[in-house]
């Protein structure tokens, strides 16, 4: 009795001791969950690794999307720096969900309407989102490795094959009645059951073991989507009751399986796993796990999606507040068809520190000139990128932003593909026929082309780039293009309208002021910065004097003489 007694005790102070770290945690957990809420997370880009973030979105959702953010866009758009700038999450599925959500915009009304709601509530109530956010920093980022790949090809999530674990759960009882009958014969035959079992145990754990870590993730994850729904907080009453629903199939995944049952290396501190051992529960519990999950994958991935939109749109209510300037998007759902396409003032990129603001007028077709460096990519990335905020996180870095649905598109920064063996040309022509492609008559494009055609010569890129223009303008896009070329704003000026970014260039420097400005670009400043960047005299003057030349005749001269003497005819 007294060792009973003993036991008791020793037992209640070990749960009393738990019970006080776990608040002393909580409380260090809330201090600084306080203490960075609202600030840009310091994050770097190689402290994420895309080709795992991006799995829920390749396997699931962009599956279930209807529109997609292509490869190209997202890269011209820099949009993995940006899901660095704003990923506060604390969950892998926050990670990979708030990586698919920025790479399928929302096209209907209520589900940004929900989106918006969400946001905004764990801006207006602190207190619940603390309380959700200390269930999401106890799972942390380390305990669903391998999740996601259940929402892919499963096929190599398969029972264990054998059924010779069957026969050894047994062989241990077996031996009892030996035991009465000749107490050493029986002792040695439990102690040989027991051995061979915790060998059999060991290297079927060996066997299925990133199929284990899959199994305890989803087991964990059904049972953290357990505890937010019994937070049973108001105004979630619509995800707590689809939380709840979800988990009516799945609780049966969590029954049979457990967090525990993965065990190798916790023996000294988990002394329940050896009779698990001894038994080989585990396996009975993976092989229960794998069944269920194979039938219930499905609605595991919609619990995966919902806890990871939680814990994404708490990242994005926390953005904003990082924000100074900002303003939810106005757009113009199903309403009779406006002329202008974006009304907005005063609009930023996200990335760009002390970004100079700019209007966006998108009424008709735009055309925008100047010379390198004067705004003009940025400008076509800041209309880009705040589109694509407008319908993934309801924010965009304006005073105001009033538009129709717009799905961005942009063929901007291209390379050559030596590997494949394409010319810039030839990456040109695939990024503008996707563009051609992507035009439907559902939602409108927001088509972005940054010096369309610049990998081919002077006369066919005007030709071609004019008639490219001409032809997409005439579709149901959103048409946004910037070129060097004083040519096409002259051949497309009775279709587009024509813009500006110019420059200040002194004896001894260039100012931009990054200000979009009306007409087209009449200001050069390629010739001049030569002289500012310290060429010689005499080859900024004849260089001057050729453009002087072939304005007056429409003809270049001809350059003839030795290395050392200059003959223009």
């Amino acid at each position: 009795m007294d060792f009973i007694y003993a036991a008791v005790v020793f037992g209640v102070f070990v749960l009393i001791s738990k019970l006080i770290a776990r608040g002393r945690n909580d409380e260090r957990a809330m201090d600084r969950l306080e203490e960075q809420w609202g600030k840009i997370p310091e994050n770097r880009m190689d402290d994420f690794d895309f080709r795992r973030i991006s799995v829920f979105f390749r396997e699931y959702g962009k599956k279930k999307a209807r529109y997609v953010i292509d490869d190209i866009t997202w890269n011209d758009l820099e949009m993995d720096k940006f899901f660095t700038r704003i990923n506060s999450t604390l969950t892998s599925m926050g990670d990979e969900v708030l990586y698919s959500l920025l790479r399928t915009p929302l096209y209907d009304r209520e589900d940004m309407s929900d989106r918006l709601r969400l946001i905004q509530y764990w801006e207006d109530n602190p207190e619940d989102r603390i309380r959700v956010q200390l269930l999401l920093e106890r799972f942390g980022k380390h305990r669903d490795k391998g999740a996601s790949a259940l929402l892919g090809d499963i096929s190599h999530l398969e029972p264990r094959k054998g059924k010779l674990f069957r026969l050894l759960t047994f062989v241990p009882f077996l031996t009892l009645p030996v035991l009465f009958v000749d107490i050493g014969a029986g002792v040695l035959l439990l102690c040989a059951a027991i051995g061979i079992n915790v060998l059999y145990h060991e290297r079927a754990i060996r066997e299925i073991d990133s199929k284990v870590s899959m199994v305890t993730s989803a087991v964990a994850i059904i049972a953290l989507a357990d505890r937010i729904a019994g937070l049973k907080l108001k105004g979630l009453s619509k995800e707590t009751a689809r939380l709840n629903e979800l988990l009516g199939s799945l609780r049966e995944i969590a029954k049979k399986g457990s967090p525990s049952f993965y065990i190798r290396k916790e023996i000294v501190d988990d002394p329940t796993t050896i009779p698990k051992m001894i038994f080989l529960i585990d396996l009975w519990s993976y092989q229960a796990s794998v069944l269920l999950l194979r039938e219930k994958l499905h609605e595991f991935a919609q619990l995966f999606e919902l806890i990871g939109l939680l814990d994404a749109t708490i990242s994005l209510a926390s953005y904003r507040k990082t924000l100074e300037e900002w303003c939810v998007p106005v757009i113009e759902w199903g309403e009779a068809p406006r002329t202008e396409s974006i009304v907005a003032r005063n609009v930023r990129h996200p990335l760009v520190k002390n970004c100079v603001g700019n209007p966006v007028l998108l009424d008709k077709p735009v055309l925008i000139t100047g010379s390198n460096a004067s705004g003009k990519s940025t400008y076509l990335k800041t209309v880009a990128i705040n589109t694509l905020m407008a319908h993934t996180i309801g924010t965009c870095l304006a005073d105001s932003w009033r538009m129709v649905p717009l799905f961005p598109i942009t063929s901007m920064a291209l390379r050559d593909s030596i590997l494949d063996g394409e010319s810039y040309f030839i990456a040109e022509i695939k990024s503008l026929k996707r563009i051609f492609s992507a035009v439907n008559p559902g939602v409108r494009c927001l088509c972005i082309v940054d010096e369309v055609l610049r990998g081919t010569n002077t006369v066919e890129r005007i030709a071609a780039s004019s008639r490219v223009l001409y032809a997409l303008s005439g579709r149901n896009v959103c048409l946004m293009a910037a070129t060097h070329d004083q040519e096409l704003a002259d051949i497309l000026g009775g279709i587009f309208t024509n813009r500006h970014f110019e420059e200040t260039v002194t004896e001894s420097e260039v100012i931009f002021d990054y200000r979009i400005k009306e007409g087209k670009a009449v200001s050069r400043n390629a010739i001049k910065l030569l002289q500012v960047m310290g060429f010689e005299p005499e080859i900024v003057t004849e260089c001057m004097e050729a453009v002087a030349s072939f304005e007056t005749t429409r003809q270049w001269d001809r350059i003839t003489g030795d290395e050392n003497e200059l003959v223009v005819t």
